[in-house]
């Protein structure tokens, strides 16, 4: 055992500073691995090599670059320790959006109105409303999943959620188009 040289220890060690650093900055950062590949992936072959993606989240730049910066000195560190090689490619990032705030606050009303629960979230993901907002003054309406799972095969939204999202965003649109009083 000590003569080896496991990377999914390794990453295994790594997962859980990408947690600890997340957890420093909540309730509104986030970080996970998205996408693991570990080689030769056979079930009686220590890994000798682990290619894995960290998405790090927050509506702050700042804190995800201390992140980021924390991640790399700290991962540095732990594969040093363990005789393991590391390299880092930044492969993509979102800065943080700011939705515009008459959208935002024209959901928030429709919600209170229609006597829906809201709140705030913070996304990051990515979504297109990201990019209509480089142009376009524009919010989200997001509904809850069924146990929570989003962005899956397994996603599952009641009819009850998907018809109180619908009513939301058209009162909001059609209090933003000042159509009604």
């Amino acid at each position: 055992m000590p003569m080896r040289k496991d990377a999914g220890m390794g990453l295994a060690h790594v997962l859980e500073l990408v947690n600890q650093i997340a957890m420093s900055h909540a309730p509104d950062a986030v970080g996970a691995a998205g996408h693991i590949d570990v080689y030769p992936n056979s079930r009686n072959v220590i890994p000798g090599k682990v290619v894995f993606t960290v998405d790090f989240r927050s509506p702050d730049l700042a804190v995800i670059e201390d992140m980021e910066a924390r991640l790399k000195e700290g991962a540095t560190a732990i594969c040093e320790e363990m005789g393991l090689g590391i390299e880092f490619e930044k492969v993509g990032g979102f800065d943080p959006v700011t939705f515009d705030e008459g959208c935002v606050t024209a959901v928030r009303n429709a919600a209170e109105r229609l006597g829906y629960s809201h709140r705030n979230l913070i996304s990051g993901a990515g979504h297109d409303a990201c990019w209509v907002n480089r142009v376009a003054p524009t919010a989200m309406v997001m509904c809850p999943c069924v146990d929570g799972l989003s962005h899956n095969e397994a996603e599952e939204i009641s009819k009850e959620w998907a018809s109180a999202g619908a009513d939301v965003l058209m009162h909001a649109v059609v209090e933003t188009a000042e159509i009604v009083e």
